[in-house]
């Protein structure tokens, strides 16, 4: 997962959920998601608002997700998470946009995927938050490693919380791995040819562009797995950087 830089509560969501939150609210008025779900205003403004931040990826696995706003009805291609399981909210947290993300799948999509947010379920308790690193969490990406083949460990094997996480969320899990591994062989491979030196450091300049463009606000669709993506170049480069100096220093005894 990467740090989602929460943005600005969406106008339309802050106004519906000022109406609930005043002392005497009325009949029909709770400040509770599933009020938020019937509400077509404001479901649809943190829908966009939440897809924007992330860059259009799961906020846990990374796996692209999609939003089509054009369409009739709405095509919307992930649903909403509660980072704080709403088992555990109090009043009103449930419907709490800094408590939301948006996740893959879809709602009512007919599988329960073996990982992600729907692994997660209602954990952590409170009891077990310190164990849980979350994506609003500063500095969360460096928590996890990946290798080139996609697996996941944590960065520093003493983080009892990275640990739990990957167990909780199925960040390990084989299916999830291997598009992880999918992805990473199509960044390095594209067309079927290994990149080379000056093709590796314009992608990775390029992928720490886009990463700072939308942690500033900026519009941005980040690619699928990106911040894997952005653990892997830099060895890829220093792999062939180390090749370049090898037929280098080979080319040079040659001439001499």
């Amino acid at each position: 997962m990467r740090t989602i830089k929460k943005r600005p509560p969406p106008s339309a969501f802050v106004e519906w959920r000022a109406k609930r939150l005043t002392k005497d609210p009325g009949e029909g008025m709770k400040c509770t998601y599933e009020e938020l779900r019937r509400d077509t205003s404001a479901l649809p403004a943190v829908e966009d608002g939440l897809f924007a931040e992330q860059g259009g990826i799961c906020a846990y696995t990374g796996i692209q997700i999609r939003l089509d706003a054009s369409s009739e009805p709405r095509k919307v291609d992930f649903h909403l998470e509660h980072v704080t399981p709403q088992k555990h909210c109090i009043y009103g947290q449930d419907a709490d946009y800094g408590n939301l993300v948006a996740c893959w799948p879809r709602p009512n999509c007919g599988f329960e995927p073996p990982f992600g947010a729907v692994t997660k379920k209602s954990w952590p308790s409170p009891e077990e938050k310190h164990l849980f690193v979350s994506p609003l969490d500063p500095g969360c990406s460096a928590r996890f490693s990946f290798n080139h083949r996609g697996e996941i460990s944590p960065a520093d094997e003493k983080d009892d919380a990275a640990k739990t996480t990957i167990e909780k969320l199925g960040l390990a899990h084989a299916t999830l791995t291997d598009l992880r591994r999918g992805a990473i062989l199509g960044t390095l491979q594209p067309a079927g040819r290994l990149l080379n030196l000056e093709q590796a450091r314009r992608l990775l300049a390029t992928l720490k562009a886009d990463a700072e463009k939308l942690d500033r606000g900026g519009s941005v669709r980040l690619h699928a797995f990106s911040f894997v993506i952005e653990q892997i170049l830099p060895r890829e480069i220093r792999k062939l950087e180390g090749i370049k100096k090898s037929k280098q220093k080979a080319a040079g005894s040659t001439r001499k």
